[in-house]
């Protein structure tokens, strides 16, 4: 013999599938969600970047020798840096816009001294129209969580601006 349920079973069960239904659904558009947006702060960080400024573990450093580095950034999150015009390495680049802040994890797959290949660097990164800033742990060091290198940090805060 068959069950039968009273009408408020009834609703109880059909809110139920379709609050079921509608948390499945927010999951799904969430993730797609993300999708562009990386694919947007990808896009705009396409081009060629120079450095302005390094400063590691506390250190600055904005001389001219510093700002030969150039990074030329692809649409789909390759890299490749520069110094002097000479490709120094490459690598991809993956990032977290819904972050706070914003991730990035920097994976370098080619170098012209074999050193470091396969290696990834966790960091934050900001974006203005003409202008990031990075900042790396570096050693396998934890994240950084701030845009901020202190003496002994094993931070790498690095600020770029667009070459046009």
């Amino acid at each position: 013999m068959a069950a039968t349920l009273t009408a408020p079973s009834r609703r109880f069960y059909a809110t139920r599938r379709m609050i079921q239904g509608l948390a499945a659904a927010v999951v799904c558009l969430a993730s797609i969600a993300t999708i562009p947006a990386q694919a947007d702060d990808h896009a705009a960080m396409a081009g060629s970047w120079r450095v302005i400024s390094l400063d590691a573990n506390g250190n600055l450093n904005d001389s001219d020798d510093v700002q030969k580095i150039v990074v030329v950034n692809e649409p789909n999150g390759d890299w490749t840096l520069q110094v002097d015009g000479n490709t120094i390495a490459k690598g991809t680049s993956s990032i977290d816009e819904a972050a706070d802040p914003k991730t990035v994890d920097l994976t370098i797959t080619e170098t012209n001294d074999g050193n470091n290949v396969g290696r990834t660097y966790e960091g934050i990164y900001e974006l203005g129209e003409k202008t990031r800033r990075v900042c790396l742990a570096m050693e396998g060091g934890e994240r950084p969580t701030q845009f901020f290198s202190a003496a002994a940090s094993g931070h790498v805060l690095v600020t770029y601006e667009k070459v046009e």
